[in-house]
């Protein structure tokens, strides 16, 4: 009952309330509802509504550099595949045109073989087309030196034989002689005369034993640099004359001479420049004392063999021929290195061709090529050999 008459009482009151807000003009709960509504934007609505624009702002910013950054790694994600690719087809390509080429060769190369098989040899390209060797193989050594050369050792020879041999009777058996001088290379075909008459020259004394033994030295002495000899006896380059004695002699290609001659003669100007210590120097192949020392030694014990029975038996005549050999010696290895490394071919005259009845003291000396390897229709005479008549 209390809480009743308490809710009436308030009721009273509300009611009161309202009727003196009429009366006064106040505006009722429906107009207030309608005025709020039309009411301007208060400070509060204008910041919400700023933040509002300043977050759309920022997103949209935040947007557009999301999609410029993903349109940049797209660009070089695109650039570096491109460049993987570029180099994968590259090397693709490289792999396909090198292959083509080989299987092109070795298409030309069948077709090269048929064809010869079929038309018979074909002519060899020119060499213009590849390496031009003639300007790396040795300059030749002058052919003014060369002739100098041969008739400085045509002197020695002489001034050998007149001061290290005697001129004395020896006593010595013909057939032991004959023998020696057999294993030096002197014979009928070599020389021009047998080995019994050579013998029995050197037993005679003066001037027929001089010259008996000047043609015995002068014979095995060229003998041992020249390269178209079979001799044991050489002081050229051991494995080069080792080679030589196991191929044919050039002489016996008969149709095919002029081919061989030229190669030949361009293996031995290479072979030179292979030896040579400075091969850019360019300079003809010169002597080396220690690097022929062996072979010298052995060349002057064979001499000795024959040589010995004509040197008197005094220590100091023994000393001063032994010497006096290994320098002779010597210098004939510097004329034939100068003409083994020359860029044309020599040949050494032995014996006289003409009447047949001279003693040859001194070799001549024959032209048989030109510098290219072109051989001379006829030997050009260089240096005629010197002749003493029996």
């Amino acid at each position: 009952m209390v809480e009743s008459s308490t809710d009436t009482s308030l009721l009273s009151v509300a009611a009161s309330t309202v009727d003196e807000a009429s009366t006064l003009g106040a505006p009722t709960i429906g107009e207030v509802t309608s005025t709020s509504s039309t009411v301007p934007p208060t400070a509060a609505d204008s910041t919400t509504t700023a933040s509002d624009s300043s977050e759309s702002t920022i997103s949209t910013h935040s947007d557009k550099d999301l999609a410029d950054g993903a349109v940049a790694g797209v660009a070089i994600g695109c650039l570096i595949a491109g460049l993987v690719i570029g180099i994968i087809c590259g090397w693709f390509i490289r792999r396909y045109t090198r292959n083509h080429s080989r299987r092109r060769r070795r298409l030309h190369g069948a077709v090269i073989s048929r064809d010869t098989a079929i038309n018979g040899p074909i002519a060899l390209e020119p060499t213009d087309k590849s390496i031009k060797l003639e300007n790396f193989i040795l300059q030749a050594t002058p052919e003014k030196e060369v002739v100098d050369m041969l008739r400085r050792l045509e002197v020695i020879i002489e001034q050998h034989v007149e001061n290290c041999y005697h001129a004395k009777p020896i006593d010595v058996s013909v057939p032991g002689l004959a023998q020696n001088l057999a294993g030096l290379g002197i014979s009928q075909n070599s020389s021009g005369f047998e080995v019994e008459a050579v013998v029995g020259w050197c037993l005679q004394p003066g001037s027929r034993r001089r010259m008996a033994l000047q043609h015995v030295i002068s014979h095995v002495l060229f003998s041992s640099i020249d390269c178209n000899s079979r001799s044991p006896l050489t002081i050229l380059p051991e494995h080069v004359m080792a080679f030589l004695g196991s191929i044919r002699p050039i002489e016996k290609y008969r149709e095919d001479f002029d081919i061989m001659s030229v190669i030949l003669t361009r293996w031995r100007t290479l072979s030179s420049l292979l030896l040579h210590p400075n091969p850019n120097e360019r300079t003809p192949l010169e002597l080396s004392e220690s690097a022929v020392r062996q072979q010298a030694q052995d060349l002057a014990n064979a001499l000795d063999a024959f040589l010995h029975y004509f040197v008197a038996p005094d220590p100091e005549s023994v000393q001063r021929q032994r010497h006096h050999l290994h320098i002779m010696i010597i210098d004939a290895a510097k004329l034939g290195y100068a003409l083994f490394s020359h860029t044309s071919d020599w040949r050494f005259i032995y014996r006289d061709e003409a009447t047949k009845r001279k003693v040859v003291t001194c070799v001549g000396l024959e032209k048989l090529s030109h510098q290219d390897g072109r051989w001379l229709t006829s030997p050009q005479l260089v240096r005629e050999p010197t002749l003493v008549v029996v």
